[in-house]
């Protein structure tokens, strides 16, 4: 394996990199990528992938959280709704006595 340039590494580009010579008929390089330097991308992407595959468990619990965390704040809007509606209730009954009473009207 050959060595990783560090633009090879960061972005798996190397803009500096001359296309080596074809050693097979067939391969004909693209403009600043080598063979290895293409094999070495696709190790990368690769060992991405699997990585990506693996930490199926991390997005099922994230999104689990995230659920949790939305059903948390509509009990939370549900409550403060229930608070504010008796809280209005109270008012009008308040009100309504102070109309039936004969008080001072603004």
């Amino acid at each position: 394996m050959t060595p990783i340039a560090p633009p090879v590494l960061i972005t798996g580009l190397a803009f500096h990199a001359e296309p080596p010579p074809a050693e097979a008929g067939d391969y004909v390089p693209a403009v600043g990528t080598s063979r290895e330097e293409k094999e070495v991308l696709a190790t990368l992407e690769d060992k991405a992938a699997a990585k990506t595959a693996s930490d199926y468990q991390h997005i099922v619990w994230a999104y689990g959280i995230l659920w949790a965390l939305f059903a948390a704040y509509g009990l939370f809007l549900w409550r403060r709704s229930a608070r504010l509606r008796a809280d209005v209730d109270v008012l009008r009954q308040t009100l309504e006595r102070t109309e039936a009473g004969g008080g001072p009207r603004g």
